[in-house]
């Protein structure tokens, strides 16, 4: 098996009861890939709930932005107000398994040693992004607040 760090952004407009609002993720990602089933697998490090699973990194990504997307939905679904939902995603992202940190962060050194191939195309992020989720209420929805389409697959690997 082989384990990538990765980093990721995602998001898009989420609707609750009486409210809309615009969310982006900035988190990390561990990858695995199981060289013998060839199994692709994502498992979130910030946030640390999520998974994907698939036949490429692509399909796991989907995957992953999937179950990001229905959790997100379903803060809000019990949310009663923006400042809610909030609190609520943030406690969300903040969650962690140490025991997958711990793994991302040997993946990560690995990359910087030069130890992993770069056969994801991914470029290289040497630096630490700004990792964190952001919630902006959209107070006049627009045509112009459609969100950007999403990323096919994470955004780089972390060096």
């Amino acid at each position: 098996m082989t384990e990538y760090a990765l980093f990721f952004e995602s998001g898009g407009p989420v609707f609750g009861n009486g409210y809309i609002v615009s969310v982006r993720v900035h988190g990390r990602l561990l990858f695995i890939r199981d060289e013998k089933n060839g199994e692709f697998q994502l498992r979130g490090v910030n946030p640390g709930s999520l998974l994907g699973f698939g036949s490429t990194l692509n399909e796991a990504y989907q995957g992953l932005v999937e179950s990001l997307r229905c959790i997100l939905i379903d803060i809000a679904s019990e949310a009663t107000s923006v400042d809610d939902f909030r609190r609520e995603a943030a406690d969300f992202f903040d969650t962690t398994a140490p025991h997958t940190k711990a793994r991302w962060e040997t993946a990560r050194s690995r990359a910087r040693d030069g130890e992993l191939p770069n056969d994801l195309n991914l470029r290289v992020e040497r630096s630490n992004p700004k990792l964190g989720i952001e919630v902006q209420l959209v107070e006049k929805p627009s045509v112009n607040a459609n969100a950007p389409a999403q990323h096919a697959a994470p955004t780089a690997i972390a060096a």
